[in-house]
């Protein structure tokens, strides 16, 4: 792994001769104090989106050969979604909190990347 822009794009090792995989995180900078530090802006995905990926790899692969360790890894992963939108909803004071089983298939707003969406013309996926 390289980082090209630190927090918003790497290069992404590719197995089996193919050639390295740009990631890139969407990079905002409007307003400046929403986005401190950030220059420059360009679009892309965000870590909800790779952690989706992420689970449905693992899934994959734990039908393929399933083991005790994968298991504990989609929990994880799953987990770490949680938090992230949790993290969503404290900072805009929602209430609740997102669920956990399958947070994976949950719709999300395709303006912000949230499940629970604070944004005026926010529309889910």
């Amino acid at each position: 792994m390289e980082v090209l822009d630190s927090g918003h794009q790497y290069l992404l090792t590719s197995l089996d001769g193919g050639d390295p995989i740009t990631l890139t995180f969407v990079k905002r900078d409007d307003p400046p104090e929403k986005y401190p530090g950030n220059v420059g802006h360009y679009p892309g995905t965000q870590i909800q989106e790779v952690l989706r990926a992420l689970i449905d790899r693992a899934i994959y692969v734990n039908n393929q050969i399933p083991c005790n360790e994968t298991e504990d890894a989609i929990t994880h992963l799953r987990s770490a979604l949680w938090l992230l939108e949790k993290r969503h909803l404290n900072r805009h004071e929602g209430n609740g909190s997102p669920l956990l089983e399958n947070i994976e298939n949950i719709p999300f707003c395709l303006k912000c990347g949230h499940i629970d969406c604070f944004c005026e013309e926010g529309g889910t996926l």
